[in-house]
């Protein structure tokens, strides 16, 4: 059993948003993460994004609600100058990618959980869709 999983944003913004057709899998993600059998954790900087992607759609009201909802579930993990610098190096094409990869990596997670699986081709931490994770530490409905 891995004890610390990263959620990725998209995997949390499907559930906020209700994304058709992956909201399921995504729901069933966190639902694991309430029940305890893993700590979730997210990104210091994916909450200031989740948030300001909600605020967009429907009001800072609604996005604090879901948010705070969220936090009652899983953890912020803590992102540091280290860390930053070494997203920098890290070769990650994209440099939000590399900065959940070594938030991953320094808060001691076992795993990622995304659905941009190809975004982490050069992660050293194992990376899984929603529905893997579920397939292989959870249920898969």
């Amino acid at each position: 059993m891995i004890e610390r999983v990263l959620i990725d944003s998209d995997v949390v913004l499907d559930v906020a948003t209700g994304r058709i057709p992956f909201v399921g899998e995504s729901k069933r993600v966190l639902a694991h993460m309430e029940e305890r059998r893993a700590l979730g954790l997210v990104s210091a900087h994916s909450v200031t994004t989740m948030f300001y992607i909600l605020r967009k759609l429907g009001g800072s009201d609604k996005a604090l609600e879901f948010l705070s909802g969220l936090l009652g579930i899983v953890s912020v993990a803590t992102e540091g100058h280290n860390d930053i610098v070494q997203a920098f190096d890290s070769g990650f094409p994209d440099f939000e990618d590399a900065l959940q990869h070594q938030c991953a990596r320094s808060n001691g997670c076992g795993a990622i959980v995304t659905r941009n699986t190809d975004d982490y081709e050069k992660s050293r931490v194992p990376v899984y869709t929603p529905r893997e994770y579920l397939a292989a530490f959870g249920t898969v409905e």
